[in-house]
């Protein structure tokens, strides 16, 4: 089949690749010139980099990030509330990157398989036949159109694929506004973690983290709740950040975040302002010859650490399926990956969201609470030698996945991928 892609993040490139491999003619279709991602550290747990190494990615990414062993949540002041350890199963590891780098690993493996990947492509129609036959026609704001079989919308929270689809459903503002950037690791900032910091203020609604994202870089994050109609939806980064760099150091200052903030930040070589939308997961996630993947068909909030690895999975899942199945009806692959994954990807989903919840808008009192409960919480997977994800999540497989739901529908026998 001719397949194309809107979306040069991590899942638009991840099922580009598989289906490539798999003998399909993919192209890849982005808004966003010269696919420059977004400068963000994502934190990959074993079921992300599960699919890493089925794609023969996981090395370079090991390689490109940095292994993260532990979670640690604090008072905004850095006074220490909880410890996870991570705890990994087999040669699988936990990875802190930025990603543009795991976004250039995947592109560059890509290129290495000569798909075609095309830039500054804002997407503003599809044309599409609506009985049963294959077919879809794509239209770029720059005037060009781009035909093929099918289209795999990874264009994330803002998509233009499912506004055309489903035009009804709109992602929402959180109230979760801030600024992201990275700076290069210098060993006087007296930071040295190689897990994932969080410091909150669950009265007050402002947060700071910090990540290793590779050896040479520190990714961090200044957030806070704040009801209003700032809107920074393009995620890019600040042009005037110099002069920028002071008013958002002191603003860490203002909110009593360690000294090490205000070093990163007026240390900083890239500064984006970020607002958090929040999307509910679809009731349906194709039409006709167009499927939705990742971020484009829900919204991931970043309090379990797992929107980047349910995208990887989504990609692994539906490439799979278009392979093993009759090429001639990919919709019965669409129905069946929405069958797999809806359950899963929804339960991920609504548990950040309630996450979310949890950490703001306490009262004094509800939040030494949760601090207590967050305590009782980290001794308890210390003893059991048990990680803060649960182990249902971090075990999937999405190879697994498909040989067992095309076992059940009769497709399969089950022998694997």
């Amino acid at each position: 089949m001719r397949i194309l892609v809107v979306g040069g993040g991590v899942a638009g490139p991840a099922v580009a690749l598989s289906l490539k491999r798999a003998g399909h003619d993919v192209e890849v279709f982005d808004r966003v010139l010269d696919f420059l991602d977004v400068t963000a550290g994502v934190t990959l747990p074993e079921n992300g980099v599960r699919v890493l190494r089925h794609l023969g990615l996981h090395d370079d990414a090991v390689l490109a990030g940095n292994r993260c062993d532990r979670y640690e949540m604090s008072k905004i002041t850095g006074d220490p509330i909880a410890k996870f350890a991570v705890v990994n199963s087999g040669d699988l590891v936990t990875i802190n990157i930025l990603r543009t780098s795991l976004s250039r690993i995947i592109k560059n493996a890509l290129v290495n398989e000569g798909v075609l990947l095309h830039s500054n492509k804002l997407l503003v129609g599809i044309d599409q036949p609506t009985d049963g036959s294959l077919g879809v026609k794509a239209k770029f704001k720059d005037g060009s159109v781009a035909y093929g079989d099918i289209l795999i919308g990874a264009d994330g929270v803002h998509s233009g694929v499912r506004s055309v689809l489903f035009p009804d459903r709109v992602p929402a503002k959180t109230g979760f506004v801030g600024y992201l950037g990275f700076t290069d690791y210098d060993p006087s900032f007296r930071w040295d973690s190689r897990g994932l910091h969080f410091f909150t203020d669950n009265v007050a609604g402002k947060s700071g983290m910090l990540m290793r994202a590779s050896e040479s870089q520190l990714h961090w994050v200044l957030y806070e709740i704040r009801q209003n109609e700032i809107s920074h939806d393009d995620w890019q980064p600040l042009f005037d950040f110099h002069a920028e760099r002071e008013r958002i150091a002191d603003l860490a200052r203002k909110w009593c975040l360690p000294p090490v903030f205000q070093q990163l930040i007026l240390g900083a070589r890239e500064i984006i302002p970020l607002t958090i939308y929040d999307l509910e997961t679809l009731p349906q996630w194709w039409k006709h010859n167009c499927v939705l993947i990742g971020g484009a068909k829900h919204a991931m909030l970043p309090f379990m650490g797992q929107a980047c690895s349910t995208g990887l999975e989504d990609a692994e899942v539906l490439a799979a399926l278009l392979h093993q199945l009759p090429a001639g009806d990919p919709h019965v692959a669409f129905q069946l990956y929405q069958e797999a994954r809806y359950a899963r990807v929804k339960k991920i989903a609504e548990a950040a969201r309630a996450q979310g919840k949890r950490l703001y808008a306490m009262s004094p009192i509800g939040a030494k609470i949760g601090h207590l409960v967050l305590k009782s919480i980290a001794m308890f997977a210390a003893a059991r030698g048990s990680n803060l994800n649960s182990e249902e999540i971090l075990a999937y497989d999405g190879l697994e996945a498909v040989q067992e739901i095309l076992f059940r529908k009769g497709f399969s026998d089950g022998g694997g991928w």
